[in-house]
């Protein structure tokens, strides 16, 4: 009888459970930071970055460059043991160029992050605000990280008004 009994308890659950109707709501966070004036900041700033990094590696990489030319012309009358100093220089020059390029990379996301972190900040606390407002369960992405549509199919009716994006950009302009 007791084990009836929680058999019964338990399907009524799944069964109020599955009659809940879930909200959810979406929305394409690149469009809105697409639609913020302060991206154009941030785009400028991490450019201005770029631009000093890229004439720093293009400084090192012409002088490997030329390192390599001269090592390849003076090759064939090197001693043995030259031939391996110059290699070896020549792999450092490389190893370096490639930590050059992998360091950028790091500064560049960590800068990106740093510019972007505070908008991000105010377009979660936006989207938060939105979810609460409309009665939201959950809020979804339009799009994955690699911007293949998450969203398969969305009604007329669905898009009106379940669609955060506008209501997202129009909050955080304000």
């Amino acid at each position: 009888m007791k084990y009836f009994s929680t058999i019964i308890i338990l399907l009524t659950g799944l069964t109020l459970s599955a009659n809940a109707q879930m909200r959810v709501g979406y929305m394409d966070p690149q469009t809105v930071l697409d639609n913020l004036p302060e991206k154009e900041a941030i785009e400028r700033q991490l450019n201005r970055f770029l631009d000093g990094r890229e004439a720093e590696f293009e400084e090192q990489s012409i002088e490997f460059q030329n390192q390599l030319a001269r090592f390849q012309q003076e090759a064939p009358n090197l001693s043995e043991e030259e031939t391996r100093r110059r290699q070896q220089e020549l792999q450092q020059m490389d190893q370096e160029l490639e930590q050059f390029q992998m360091r950028v990379q790091r500064e560049l996301e960590q800068r990106q992050a740093e510019l972007l972190g505070p908008i991000l900040q105010e377009m979660n606390t936006v989207i938060e605000t939105l979810a609460r407002d409309m009665d939201l369960d959950y809020v979804l992405n339009e799009a994955t990280s690699e911007g293949e549509m998450f969203l398969l199919f969305v009604s007329d009716g669905g898009k009106e008004h379940y669609d955060l994006t506008d209501r997202v950009i129009a909050r955080m302009l304000n």
